[in-house]
């Protein structure tokens, strides 16, 4: 099976949805003599995927590592979607294959989570800028050509 159509039909199996968010630095300023100073930097963007586990965790077997299979599928088709968005910007796959959230709105069904960390080459003191947000937006087409629909909050 071509890469682009498993990725989608891992997407499509787990129900994946995505949310977007600023992701921030907090720059710590210690100069002798000088009491220190704090300075919250918009370093870049965290978009996180989540998905279901098959059959919305009802047969869920924690003993025979099905979460981190699973997790270790979502990271992949992930890979296939940050490999296809174009630009220059870092871009990091979190976590390794060890985060499992509960979704609340969903009467607490445990979804996979991946963060894809968008952010710059430069220091920490530089904020994201117009090399970031194209990225960013790359990344939210490929996502969306590959199935993966936009997180709703309830009561949103």
């Amino acid at each position: 099976m071509e890469t682009r159509d498993y990725a989608r039909e891992i997407f499509l199996r787990h129900h994946a949805r995505y949310e977007v968010s600023p992701y921030y630095v907090l720059l710590d300023v210690r100069t002798f003599g000088v009491p220190p100073s704090h300075r919250k930097i918009h370093a870049g963007f965290d978009v996180e995927v989540y998905g279901y586990f098959d059959d919305h965790g009802s047969a869920l077997s924690f003993e025979h590592g099905e979460p981190r299979e699973i997790l270790k599928e979502l990271c992949a088709a992930c890979r296939v979607a940050v490999g296809q968005a174009a630009g220059d910007s870092r871009i990091e796959l979190i976590p390794d294959d060890a985060t499992l959230v509960v979704d609340v709105q969903m009467n607490s069904e445990p979804e996979a989570l991946v963060r894809i960390r968008i952010t710059h080459a430069g220091g920490l003191d530089q904020a994201s800028g117009a090399g970031e947000e194209k990225t960013l937006h790359g990344i939210v087409r490929s996502l969306e050509s590959l199935g993966v629909d936009k997180r709703q909050l309830v009561g949103a």
